[in-house]
């Protein structure tokens, strides 16, 4: 049995595909089904149900599955561990996160690790949330910050987020002034005005869409479709309205440059937020101090139960 079977065999399980698992593997399509034939006729039945648009797994496939996913992650680890002895690190921590996520809800406890483990390597890569669910199975990283919700029996929650979702604009924008005047805003006012379209969990982008969708008025016919980092100073600049999670600019609320919008008949929503890992997986030292420092940062969004 080798390595190259039991990575083929994990990653078309995932991919439910040859062809998609070997792209991932950048290996040819008939090389992934020989390796996978060739695990099979070892073990002494087929892993697979062919014959459909997506490959199942057999009996046999499920109850092997588990076992390669556990040896892949523990060979995972034990490379890291080689690779961080060899250039002398004292550990390191590697998450992947939703851009929009990790701008508000990693720097102040990254600030305050760095202060504590100043010798300890830190990565952190953007990505979308599939892409953090490949990146933990890969052993890319060990933390994910994705949305809510979260369908992978595999993955670990070590947290649970939720806040309110707001509409903020500039406290010089024509909305502002208006609630300034009679404490709230209606829905419909915003159609008057361009929204800012950032990708948050399906149901709120679904709802920031239709908002969008009637505001085609206001900002000229566009749809426009910003990345979250470009949010802030779009704001800035007084021509436009987002709708995001409460956090993310609450510093520019609290220094009177930018200022919530209520919207008296627009339904609450809240933003949910998981930290995971891989099932499985032994976070080192660092990542579970890494963990607690951002639970306690965060502790006021916290789910409980």
């Amino acid at each position: 049995m080798e390595l190259g079977q039991l990575e083929a065999f994990e990653r078309t399980a995932r991919e439910g595909s040859f062809t998609r698992a070997a792209e991932e593997l950048g290996l040819t399509q008939p090389s992934v089904s020989a390796r996978i034939a060739a695990l099979e006729r070892e073990l002494g039945g087929e892993l697979f149900e062919r014959g459909g648009r997506r490959l199942r797994l057999t009996a046999l496939g499920e109850a092997f599955l588990p076992y390669v996913e556990r040896t892949l992650a523990l060979l995972a680890d034990g490379v890291q561990s080689v690779k961080s002895h060899i250039a002398g690190q004292l550990g390191q921590v590697a998450i992947a996160s939703l851009d929009t996520t990790a701008l508000y809800m990693l720097p102040e406890p990254m600030k305050r690790f760095r202060t504590e483990y100043p010798s300890v390597d830190f990565t952190i890569k953007l990505r979308m949330n599939h892409q953090i669910i490949d990146a933990l199975y890969d052993g890319d990283v060990t933390l994910g910050l994705m949305g809510a919700p979260l369908w992978d029996k595999n993955i670990k929650i070590y947290a649970h987020f939720q806040e309110p979702v707001r509409a903020i604009a500039a406290a010089h924008h024509p909305l502002a002034e208006l609630q300034r005047q009679q404490g709230y805003i209606d829905l419909e006012n915003l159609y008057e005005h361009t929204i800012y379209r950032v990708t948050l969990n399906p149901r709120i982008t679904a709802m920031v869409e239709g908002i969008a969708e009637q505001a085609r008025k206001g900002s000229g016919g566009a749809l426009v479709y910003v990345p979250s980092i470009m949010t802030r100073h779009l704001l800035y600049q007084g021509s436009g309205v987002a709708i995001l999670p409460e956090q993310f600019l609450m510093q520019s609320v609290r220094e009177g440059v930018l200022t919530y919008l209520t919207v008296r008949d627009m339904p609450m929503l809240y933003n949910e937020t998981l930290l995971v890992g891989l099932r499985g997986r032994e976070l080192n030292q660092p990542s579970q101090a890494f963990v607690q420092m951002l639970r306690a940062q965060w502790r006021d969004l916290l789910v409980r139960g």
